[in-house]
């Protein structure tokens, strides 16, 4: 990573041949920018930037910047830019699971400015999270799930408490508990499919649930992904890289199998797999050394953050009418993936 500028670009306008020569400390002579993953439902501006000058430069980076002023109010409150750019200052290239190269991560005076100046990964394949990822492409990132999570615990890879937050934070009591009883008639109104009774009796009661699936995932101390989306994903043959650090936090690791499971295969993919992919997760763990996540507990966490994380998708569709077409279907699809994963797997019995 290189020394950032002193200056925080404001829009991608300030991207300049100048700037980025600050940034990089190589010649830009001159600099096209495309925005890209309008759609993708980003609280960020993502842009792909040709650049033009010193034969040692990239042909392309990506530049991310803070989105529009309600995301970054948003991320300003979860501390999200701040989470992305420690995630690549403090454990990107450390551990197993492989990031994106950064060439620039700088904050500014405020938790809204940032700047991410990163690897294009244009030549490697983005999953399709409305699509679903396959069985294969699942497996490879429960495997780099486990690489972060048992790299993580390594006393040897400590990082101080107070970078990430945990799972079980304020905001998420505060903010996403609230909002998923406001947002929940968007999701019945648009659903198009009936809702089973376990998943009626969780929505009712969501407030309980949530807060008590918040108390046990948040008692380890694994770093997460926290937003482990498919199209977060970029693969390569056998190779993966993973995007979106904004939601990194602490916690209990079965919650990212979990989210990635039930939200991210599609549910006739999924279904009668949850706990052959558990039991390989726990298994790829081992393999890094991390041998005190028994089946039982990982079980219980994985249901009860399938239960819990629908809040993710819910919670979006707060945002309906101003919503691009895809991002409608995508939190539909999503919502829907972990109604059917919430019936079929009865996750409500974990809080019995």
């Amino acid at each position: 990573m290189t020394q950032g500028p002193a200056v925080i670009p404001a829009s991608i306008d300030e991207v300049t041949p100048q700037w980025l020569t600050d940034a990089l400390g190589l010649e830009v002579s001159a600099v096209t920018a495309d925005r890209i993953a309008e759609d993708s439902g980003f609280a960020s501006f993502l842009y792909r930037v040709r650049l033009t000058g010193n034969d040692e430069l990239p042909e392309t980076v990506i530049v991310k910047l803070p989105g529009t002023p309600e995301a970054r109010g948003a991320m300003e409150m979860l501390g999200g830019y701040r989470r992305e750019l420690e995630f690549y200052r403090r454990v990107a290239g450390r551990a197993p699971m492989a990031a994106p190269r950064v060439h620039v991560a700088e904050m500014g005076d405020s938790a809204g400015e940032f700047v991410l100046v990163m690897e294009d990964l244009a030549g490697w394949t983005n999953a399709d999270h409305l699509a679903g990822l396959s069985m294969a492409q699942a497996r490879l990132a429960i495997a780099g799930l486990a690489g972060l999570h048992a790299w993580s615990v390594d006393p040897a890879n400590a990082i101080p408490t107070d970078v990430f937050p945990n799972l079980d934070s304020p905001a998420a009591r505060e903010v996403f508990l609230p909002v998923f009883e406001l947002a929940w008639p968007v999701y019945l109104e648009h659903a198009g499919v009936p809702v089973p009774p376990s998943v009626a009796e969780l929505a009712e009661r969501f407030t309980d649930y949530a807060s008590q699936a918040l108390d046990v995932l948040g008692g380890r101390t694994m770093l997460l992904h926290g937003d482990i989306r498919a199209d977060n994903l970029f693969f390569s043959g056998d190779a993966m890289k993973v995007v979106d650090f904004q939601f990194t936090c602490y916690g209990a690791g079965a919650a990212d199998v979990a989210y990635l499971v039930s939200q991210g295969l599609p549910s006739d993919v999924r279904r009668g797999h949850d706990r052959e992919l558990l039991r390989e997760y726990l298994a790829e763990l081992a393999r890094h050394g991390v041998t005190d996540y028994s089946f039982d507990e990982a079980w219980r966490d994985y249901r009860m953050a399938t239960a819990y994380l629908i809040v993710l998708p819910v919670i979006t569709l707060m945002g309906w009418d101003a919503m691009p077409e895809r991002s409608r279907r995508l939190c539909l699809e999503l919502t829907r993936r972990a109604v059917a994963t919430i019936d079929e797997i009865d996750a409500l019995e974990a809080f019995a």
